[in-house]
């Protein structure tokens, strides 16, 4: 496994030497002292006219007075940042990161400060948006729904078989997603994110009521097939809608011909119907409904720019630096998202989805000419990290229509409206100073907005270069960011159904699965073993010596267990449980961190090998509220 090393984010020394004047040298030794922003063109995110030659002041990590030169008092002795001839603006904010760990340092070094992670991520979530906060690594500020609501199904009987870990949840009533959202807002969730509309609206509408009353922003993938767009918009109001609600089929001339349509693409505007257009965009004004449209996601291949869209995703991985932490599948994974739509779909499939995305980016616009607003969204991997923002603010204005300010509102102020989330999103006093300085100006050409000069964020100036010791894997799952918390599953079941004869005979001469466990006196008596689950699976930084139940199978009185590549005091209870107490000491270091079991050679099956399947043990820092463990 990898060594889970943390290290300190040194973030901000140099690049502040650099930008500024140097240091008095109360501050060199630690005291508090203002940083001063002075001479850009400030657009603040709110929409209004830009103000040149503009002051920003910023104590500790909020902003306090922001104006024109003359009109706000510059502190004695602050650091200031000559931004004459730049242009000043928020950082820009995500409104689906789709999280993994290696986008941190691309996300700050586009000037990326702020990321909505709408996907379930349970407790590792809190782990890496708090560690973020507390500035072990560095990253955007994150924003999780740690737990995602999904749909019944239309006949109320998809099984919830969520396990402790898991990031999603079905829910059956209305009761049941009132319970969800009250649970996951006392476990500090963010946002709630209703994952589909795979069920009848009413059994949403409690939830959707629940979490708006606790003032918590709702991310509602409404695709259908039950409950689409039109049916959430009449829960409430301010609800951001991904990929749009899928909002095409229920503006459809033939509406029962999309009935069964959940896709992404735009396939369903292809049959819009023009007399659907204003009944429609009328009712999503009036329910305020955001819309995420997820243009590079959704329409891959037919934006007025695709040739630069797919130039873009081979250029952003030239840092070396970068490249020797950034996993290769990762890249893979990306450049198959921007083929050509030549490379995967065939001629007729072409032709609706041109017709399609072409009608919606009709709808957009006149939704955004009603006063209608966007989110926008890198959706990863369908766009490179930090950069993706970008782009789909590029295709805002280049495809859809909209003016750069905006695109600019879209990537700022209008996602933390829409999430109600008022610390990011504009350059005001009292928001957290998180802000981006470019050198060219973001109103002339939006492509200018990614001439990033300078970067803050908690009122520091951000290394936005990469580093190849970048640690934020530090609560990575495997090497491709598996979300299980009991690894390779599918090869458990298979060694039990091989190896495991829990009535006796064969290679175990016991009877019962929860009878004790086999002395190893043969090779016949040391079956290789698996893990199931174990409880808990996550235990706080620093916690004291803490005894984890492992259930599995194959356990003998020789079996021991492993907790990252240490061996621990083992408890064999039976041929089906272990307990592995995981001292104080062990405990002392945050990440996320192997379970073996392992069984004496030679083995019954040397064929399967020694060692079980991982588990893997969740340890955030300390300040992490945890979600409640259920038994599995």
């Amino acid at each position: 496994m990898k060594t889970k090393l943390l290290r300190t984010s040194l973030v901000s020394c140099a690049a502040l030497i650099a930008v500024g004047a140097a240091l008095p040298v109360g501050a060199q030794q630690g005291q508090a002292q203002a940083v001063v922003i002075q001479g850009g063109t400030l657009i603040d995110g709110n929409g209004g006219a830009p103000v040149a030659n503009s002051v920003i002041v910023i104590q500790g990590n909020r902003i306090t007075a922001v104006g024109r030169a003359g009109a706000v008092q510059v502190p004695a002795g602050a650091q200031v940042i000559n931004a004459a001839g730049k242009w000043v603006l928020p950082g820009l904010f995500d409104a689906k990161a789709n999280w993994n760990w290696m986008y941190g340092e691309a996300f700050l070094h586009y000037g990326v400060t702020s990321a909505i992670v709408s996907g379930g991520r349970n407790n590792t979530g809190s782990a890496v948006r708090d560690a973020i906060n507390h500035g072990v690594f560095a990253g955007p500020r994150q924003f999780h729904a740690l737990v995602t609501i999904n749909g019944p199904g239309p006949m109320r009987d998809r099984a919830d078989n969520y396990r402790p870990g898991d990031g999603t949840r079905v829910i059956k009533t209305g009761e049941e997603g009132v319970a969800h959202v009250r649970a996951m807002v006392d476990a500090g969730a963010d946002i709630i994110t209703f994952q589909n509309g795979d069920g009848p609206p009413d059994v949403f509408r409690p939830a959707v009521e629940e979490a708006q009353r606790l003032g918590k922003g709702i991310d509602f993938r409404s695709m259908g097939p039950q409950t689409r767009i039109s049916e959430v918009c009449e829960m409430g109001k301010g609800i951001v809608f991904v990929h749009t609600g899928n909002v095409g089929t229920q503006i459809a001339k033939d509406p029962a011909k999309w009935a069964t349509y959940i896709a992404l693409p735009p396939d369903a505007y292809s049959d819009m119907d023009e007399a659907k257009i204003a009944p429609m965009i009328q009712k999503l004004r009036g329910c305020d409904a955001y819309l995420e449209p997820d243009l590079m996601a959704t329409a891959r291949g037919f934006h007025k720019n695709w040739k630069r869209v797919q130039q873009e995703a081979r250029d952003v991985f030239q840092d070396k630096e970068m490249m020797k932490y950034y996993p290769e599948y990762a890249i893979r994974d990306l450049w198959e998202n921007v083929q050509s739509p030549e490379e995967y779909l065939t001629p007729a499939q072409i032709q609706v989805r041109a017709a399609g995305f072409k009608n919606q980016m009709v709808f957009l616009k006149r939704y955004l000419d009603a006063g209608g607003k966007f989110v926008a969204a890198s959706d990863i991997t369908q766009t490179p990290p930090g950069l993706g923002v970008h782009q789909e603010m590029t295709a805002m204005v280049e495809d859809v229509g909209m003016t750069p300010m905006q695109a600019i509102m879209a990537g700022t102020s209008w996602v933390a409206d829409g999430f109600k989330i008022p610390d990011v999103g504009r350059v005001a006093p009292g928001k957290f100073a998180d802000i981006l300085i470019v050198s060219a100006d973001p109103l002339a050409n939006i492509h200018n907005l990614r001439q990033v000069d300078t970067v803050l964020k908690d009122g520091k100036v951000v290394d936005r270069g990469y580093h190849s010791w970048f640690a934020a894997h530090m609560f990575e799952l495997t090497d491709t960011d598996d979300d299980t918390v009991v690894a390779a599953p599918q090869w458990a079941a298979a060694l039990k159904q091989a190896t495991f004869r829990p009535a006796g005979g064969g290679n175990v001469n016991v009877q019962g699965a929860a009878a004790p466990p086999p002395p190893v006196t043969t090779p016949f008596n040391s079956p290789t073993p698996g893990i199931e689950k174990f409880m808990p699976h996550t235990v706080l930084r620093g916690t004291g010596d803490t005894v984890i139940t492992v259930t599995g199978f194959n356990f003998t009185t020789e079996t021991r267990g492993f907790y990252d590549n240490f061996a621990v005091p083992t408890q064999i209870v039976s041929r089906t449980e272990a307990r592995l107490t995981i001292s104080q000491n062990l405990l002392a270091r945050a990440g996320r961190f192997e379970i073996v079991m392992k069984n004496p050679e030679p083995l019954a099956n040397p064929e399967w090998g020694a060692a079980s399947n991982k588990a893997y043990l969740l340890v955030p820092f300390e300040y992490t509220k945890l979600l409640p463990q259920p038994r599995w």
